[in-house]
C-alpha cells in the first residue's frame, strides 16, 4: 500500500517539475492553474492525475486532441519509481515520526531540483541557476551529516577531488569540450556523495554518456557527429541514482572489473 503511494505521491512530483521547467523564465511558476499549451484550456483536476490522466486522455488534451508528448508519462513513472525505492530503502521501517517526515522533504526536494535541472539541460544545454543552488545547498547538508558521522577532514576536499579532472579539461580546452555547468554538477555530487561514491558517478556517468554518444553516432553519424554535444547532466543524474540506491563505490567497481577481467 504504501509503495503505491510513493508511487503516485513521486509522479506528482514530476508532474510538478514538467510545469516548473516549462515556466521558467517565460511565466510565473507557482501562480496560475495548469492549461495546455496548444490551445490554453486550462486543465481541470481530474485531467491532472498522475499517470492515470494521461492513460484516459491517450496522451492528448481533451478539447483540441493535440499531443502532450511521450516525455510527460516518462517523467512522472520514472519519478514514481524513484519514489517506490526512497520509500524501501530511506523511509521504510522508520515509522511515522518527524525524522520520516524530514527525510521525506529532503528526498522530494532533491528530486524536484535534480530533475529540474536534468530537463531544463535537454531542453536548452544549460544548468537554472536557482534549482543548482537548491541542489547544492541539500547535497553540503549530505556533506555535514557525513562529516558528523566519520569526522574525517578528508569529507570538504571530496566536491573539488570528484570535479578535478572536468576541472583539469575545462581549463586545458578553455571551456570548449564541456560546459561549466557540468563542473558544477560534479562539485555538488562529491559533497553529496564523498570521495569514493562521487567518484563512481564521475566514471559511471562518462561511461555511460560515451556509450550513448557511440550508438547515436553509428546510428545516425550526419546528425551525431564528432561535433554534437550531448547535453551531459542527464548522464550525470543516472550516474546519481545507480550510485544512490546501489551503494556503489569506485572501490567495488574497480574490484568488479578487475574480477570479471581476471
Amino acid at each position: 500500500m504504501f509503495a503505491i503511494l510513493s508511487f503516485f505521491y513521486g509522479a506528482s512530483l514530476g508532474s510538478f517539475t514538467q510545469v516548473l521547467v516549462t515556466r521558467l523564465h517565460v511565466a510565473s511558476i507557482l501562480n496560475g492553474r495548469s492549461k495546455c499549451l496548444s490551445c490554453g484550456e486550462k486543465l481541470r483536476w481530474f485531467d491532472l492525475i498522475p499517470v492515470l490522466s494521461y492513460l484516459v486522455l491517450r496522451g492528448k488534451c481533451r478539447t483540441c486532441k493535440n499531443s502532450f508528448g511521450k516525455e510527460h508519462l516518462f517523467v512522472e513513472i520514472l519519478f514514481g519509481a524513484v519514489f517506490v525505492l526512497v520509500y524501501y530503502l530511506v523511509l521504510a521501517g522508520r515509522g511515522v515520526n518527524v525524522s520520516s517526515l524530514l527525510w521525506l522533504i529532503y528526498y522530494s526536494a532533491l528530486s524536484i531540483s535534480l530533475g529540474a535541472i536534468t530537463l531544463y539541460d535537454l531542453r536548452h544545454r544549460l544548468v537554472p541557476g536557482f534549482f543548482f543552488v537548491v541542489f547544492l545547498l541539500l547535497s553540503l547538508i549530505a556533506m555535514v551529516l557525513r562529516y558528523a558521522t566519520e569526522n574525517d577532514p578528508y569529507t570538504f576536499l571530496a566536491p573539488v577531488l570528484v570535479a578535478s579532472p572536468f576541472i583539469v579539461a575545462f581549463l586545458v580546452t578553455k571551456g570548449r569540450a564541456l560546459g561549466f555547468g557540468d563542473i558544477l554538477m560534479y562539485l555538488a555530487v562529491g559533497a553529496f556523495f564523498g570521495l569514493e561514491q562521487g567518484l563512481a558517478v564521475l566514471f559511471l556517468s562518462v561511461w555511460i554518456g560515451g556509450m550513448v554518444a557511440l550508438i547515436l553516432h553509428i546510428k545516425n553519424n550526419t546528425k551525431y557527429g564528432m561535433k554534437y554535444a550531448l547535453p551531459f547532466v542527464p548522464f550525470i543524474t543516472v550516474a546519481f541514482l545507480i550510485v544512490l540506491f546501489t551503494d556503489i563505490d569506485v572501490i567495488s567497481i574497480g574490484q568488479a572489473l578487475t574480477g570479471w577481467y581476471y
